[in-house]
């Protein structure tokens, strides 16, 4: 009931133009809840590309987690946490402050994006992440309004993007266990 809810405020501020599509975004993100969203993720990179789809959950600021098949990516500040069950790995990284990746900005970290002036009521809205060099862009639903589609163009040949087929909000999140005794043990933190 209450993501009906949801959907429906968010269509009626649409409607009336109070609210333009990002900026509705990153507020239904702040609102408390986990968020859980059904996605295709696409690399490209040169002349090699990678696709995956799963479940992203949105689970507080700095804090998500990427379900795949083959992979499932834990995010919390800055240790990510990879368990591949495909090569029965488990690998520790952390990551730098200003690093920012596309899964960095679906969870709602724009404080190194620079929107660029567009019409707030556009289904397009570009943005360049200055110290990177990068460019990107959201695209919404032309009649719902919600996220569809966010590309990060990274270099000349090398460029990601993810489609949102779903997103929803819920109550909890259980973490899934795993037996840490089946998996090799990486540790690239230094």
């Amino acid at each position: 009931m209450r993501q009906i809810f949801l959907v429906w405020i968010y269509s009626i501020a649409l409607l009336f133009g109070q609210i333009s599509p990002l900026k509705n975004f990153y507020s239904f993100l702040n609102q408390g809840h986990i968020v859980r969203m059904e996605i295709d993720f696409y690399q490209k990179q040169f002349d090699n590309s990678y696709q995956s789809s799963g479940s992203f959950y949105l689970i507080g600021e700095k804090n998500y987690v990427y379900d795949s098949l083959s992979f499932q990516m834990i995010v919390k500040d800055s240790l990510v946490t990879t368990i591949n069950h495909e090569t029965n790995q488990v690998v520790y990284s952390s990551i730098q402050k200003e690093q920012l990746t596309i899964l960095d900005i679906l969870s709602g970290r724009k404080e190194y994006l620079e929107f660029l002036d567009e019409s707030d009521a556009s289904n397009v809205k570009k943005f360049n992440i200055p110290n990177l060099d990068y460019s990107g862009s959201f695209e919404f639903d032309q009649d719902t309004g919600l996220i569809k589609m966010i590309k990060l163009n990274i270099d000349y040949n090398q460029n990601v993007s993810i489609t949102v087929r779903s997103i929803k909000a819920l109550g909890n999140y259980t973490k899934p266990d795993f037996d840490l005794n089946r998996f090799e043990i990486i540790d690239l933190r230094g």
